[in-house]
Parts: C-alpha cells; structure tokens; sequence
C-alpha cells in the first residue's frame, strides 16, 4: 500500500503543482479580460450618453413645411449627424396643448407663437465643442432658421466627465497588464526553477539545448491554453451575471466583440506562457553550480 500511494504521490504533487499554475495565469486573464470588457461597455454607454442629447432648430414664422423638409435632408446629410426630425407647426401646437393645455394660446388671441422645429441628435465622435459650433454656425446662416437651441454646458459636463473615466480607465487597465505580465512571468518562473536540476542532467548527459526546452515550451503553452479557457468561461460566467442583474437590453450586436476578447484572451495566455517558459528555460539552462541548491 506503501508503495502504490509512493508512485502516485508524485503525479498528484505534479496534477497540483500545474493546475495551480494553469489556475493562477487564468486569475492574472480573467482581471485583464474583465476589465477591457467593463472599459467597453462604459465607452458604449458614454456614447449613448453623448448621442442623446439634442438640439433644436427653429424656423422662422415665414419658414414653409417644405423649407423645412428640404433643410431636414440638408441637415440628415451631414457626415456628423445621426438622424434629424422635422416637427410641423401642428405637431409642436398639439405637444405643447399637451404640456398646457388645449386652451392655453386663448389669451393671445389666437396668435401662435411657436414654429416648426428640426431634432437633431449627432454621432458620439462629433459632440466635441469645436465641430459643434461649427455645425450650428452652418445652421444658423441658413435664412429659414430663426435660431438653434442646445445645451452647451450639458455637453462640457458630458465631455469633461467621459474623458476623465477614459485616462482613468486607461492607468488602471495599462497598470493591470503590467501586474498581470510580471505575475505570469513568476509563477512560470517558478515552475521552472523546481526543475533545474532535471534541466542540469539533461545537460551533463549531453541534450541539446534544444530538446531540453521542448518539454518545458509544450508545458507552457498547454499551461497558457487551458488558463485562458478558464479565464474565458470565469468572464462569461460574470458577464452573464451581470448583465442579468442589471437588466441590460440585447447584446446581440456585442457577440463579435466577445468572441475576439475570449480568443484575444487565450492567445495571449499562450503566448505569454511559451515566451516566459523560454526564458526561463534559458536561465535556468545557464545556472551557476552555486546556485543550483539554492
């Protein structure tokens, strides 16, 4: 019995000691992988954010529908625009009965004071305080718009608060790939260095160098593999988690995404594993006698 749980004590010891390495180097992918997605989708939702916010042209009292119409393509036109819509003078009268109440122009006599009025709603990219004075300057020269409405201070708020999260993000996911790659480089490091006086033998029995590394490169990049399979299925786990809880719409048109950030994820496991195992192979290969017991 002795001797049978003395053969399989060392593939246990083995199974563990590679697992907890192919654990590891999934925990360091997982943080990184999680991360880059959390950055992702708070840039989505920044620009939903941006691409909410609206301005209003106004046309003058002497504006036809058709001017309207006609300066509603102008406008839809425009490479920074994502859509634009044309209200009447009937349909802002009936939003604002709806707001006031349908007598409320009584006490004017019947004059309307309202006009017909283009939505405008423009693309993430371009709600930069530079193009959008340039585009509402184009706007305002035309002689069927009596004046633009939009809220400029909203934007800088927007603007000041999306790229103060974005430099935030950025220093944390940069110093993440920094810990994550130094974490990875140790732990295979030290994998390693439990072998180097197998990797000693192999030389004093004359293998090439070669076919020393062999093993300890396959090693790493099975290691590599197997933790960025587990990093990906701890993300999507999260991921579906979280997206439950917070009741997110679909994320159907996310799916490419996901799919390049799982792959993304397991080649740089792997590729990580096989160069970190290379070099260390190499130090360890290039030992001093010295240091070989310590």
């Amino acid at each position: 019995m002795s001797e049978k749980k003395s053969n399989k004590n060392p593939k246990a010891r083995l199974f563990t000691a590679n697992f907890s390495t192919a654990l590891s180097i999934a925990l360091v992918l997982f943080i990184v992988a999680f991360i880059g997605l959390f950055s992702f989708h708070v840039w989505v939702l920044s620009n939903e954010i941006k691409e909410n916010v609206s301005f209003t042209i106004y046309m003058t009292t002497d504006a036809t529908e058709q001017d309207g119409l006609n300066l509603q393509k102008q406008v839809a036109k425009n490479p920074v625009v994502k859509n634009v819509e044309y209200h009447s003078l009937e349909e802002v009268t009936q939003m604002m009965n709806k707001d006031f109440g349908e007598n409320h122009l009584d006490v004017l006599e019947g004059y309307n004071p309202y006009s017909a009025s283009l939505e405008v709603h423009l693309k993430a990219k371009a709600m930069k305080v530079k193009q959008i004075k340039q585009f509402i300057t184009t706007i305002e020269s035309k002689p069927e718009v009596e004046m633009v409405d939009y809220r400029d201070d909203m934007i800088n708020k927007i603007n000041t608060v999306y790229y103060n999260l974005s430099y935030l993000v950025i220093i944390i996911l940069l110093s993440l790939i920094f810990i994550s790659v130094t974490l990875i480089n140790h732990t295979i490091a030290l994998t390693i260095r439990n072998k180097k006086l197998l990797i000693r033998s192999m030389q004093l029995v004359g293998a090439k160098p070669s076919y020393i590394r062999r093993p300890f490169l396959v090693k790493g990049l099975w290691l590599g593999l197997v933790g960025g399979l587990i990093a990906d299925v701890l993300v999507a786990a999260v991921l579906f988690w979280m997206l439950s809880i917070l009741n997110y719409p679909d994320v159907s048109s996310f799916y490419n995404i996901y799919i390049l950030s799982a792959i993304g994820i397991i080649v740089l496991g792997v590729v990580l594993s096989f160069i970190f195992s290379y070099f260390a192979v190499i130090r360890n290969m290039n030992l001093k006698n010295y240091k070989l017991y310590n």
